[in-house]
């Protein structure tokens, strides 16, 4: 195997609760930002696309450069509306909140032929829309919710079982926690709305951060059974390092797809690539300074509970 560092003995570990610290904050502010501002959470949550929020998404292609002060005069205040793909291409996206479940079309009708009317010198040439009703994306945003519990309620089980013990599942389980809230949060400042394409991406950066978890405790349980004398920190931090290469190579290489994704990917794919590239980042800090801590500190605090002889 390729080896970028050759036997490296970095101390990981010693600065976890730095680093701990770290993420408990970011968390609290990244919790507390999306409350205060009803995005992702809450009874009337704002920050959904339009597939679980309900509502109508019309893409319209102009014969010249659009104006887009121009459009949004034209329509209801509570329009989105952006620039879309290319510039060069002279389209607009359009998301408009409500939609008449009773007649799925109407909005989008009106919407077109309010900024035909009210813009006339730049012609349509084509358009296209996408139509969900409030209740179907009602039901889509909690079969995401239920699918991501799932998915994680079974891995904590699996983990459990494959390594012997509940704390390393609860480990990895609380290290994806970490990662999905951070990246929600970014999420959230950067005012990316929640798609099917972002529900995609955070269903895979939990499988990712998974992966990654599992291959250094899975090395540490090899090492525990040679080095029995040896602290459980030490185990650890020499897997570590022992797998660095491979989390480099394999996180390093990820990272430079779902980079080029969010860089030249265009509108659609810009909210995936942005979700990958920081789980990616996020997803291998946890590894080291959250899944691995809580295994030692339970461990510790298992340990004060022996009495002495």
């Amino acid at each position: 195997m390729l080896e970028i560092l050759k036997n490296p003995h970095f101390d990981f570990l010693s600065k976890t609760k730095y680093l701990v610290a770290l993420s408990a904050i970011l968390l609290t502010g990244g919790f507390g930002y999306m409350l205060a501002n009803g995005i992702y959470f809450g009874s009337n949550a704002k920050g959904y696309g339009v597939e679980f929020s309900g509502g109508t998404q019309l893409i319209l292609h102009f014969e010249k450069n659009p104006e887009v002060d121009r459009i949004r005069a034209a329509l209801p205040p509570d329009a989105t509306i952006q620039t879309y793909d290319d510039p060069s291409k002279n389209q607009v996206l359009i998301r408009l909140g409500s939609v008449d479940e009773t007649n799925l079309d109407k909005a989008a009708n009106a919407a077109k032929a309010d900024v035909a009317a009210k813009y006339s010198e730049n012609r349509i040439l084509d358009s296209s829309s996408e139509i969900v009703g409030a209740t179907v994306g009602a039901d889509l945003r909690q079969k995401a919710i239920q699918l991501t519990v799932w998915g994680l309620a079974f891995q904590l089980l699996y983990i459990g079982w494959r390594f012997g013990g509940a704390i390393w599942g609860a480990a990895a389980t609380i290290a994806v926690f970490h990662d999905v809230l951070i990246t929600l949060a970014l999420l959230a400042f950067f005012k990316y709305e929640i798609t099917l394409n972002i529900i995609a991406a955070l269903l895979t950066l939990v499988g990712y951060s998974v992966n990654d978890t599992i291959v250094i405790f899975d090395r540490a349980r090899e090492n525990m059974k040679t080095k029995k004398k040896e602290s459980l920190a030490t185990v650890l931090n020499n897997s570590i390092n022992q797998t660095l290469t491979r989390t480099l190579i394999s996180s390093g290489v990820t990272l430079l797809a779902v980079l080029g994704l969010f860089l030249f990917g265009g509108e659609v794919l810009r909210g995936f690539g942005f979700t990958m590239v920081v789980g990616i980042i996020v997803g291998t800090y946890s590894t080291i300074y959250i899944a691995s801590p809580v295994v030692i500190w339970w461990q510790n605090r298992q340990a004060s509970r022996v009495p002495s002889a």
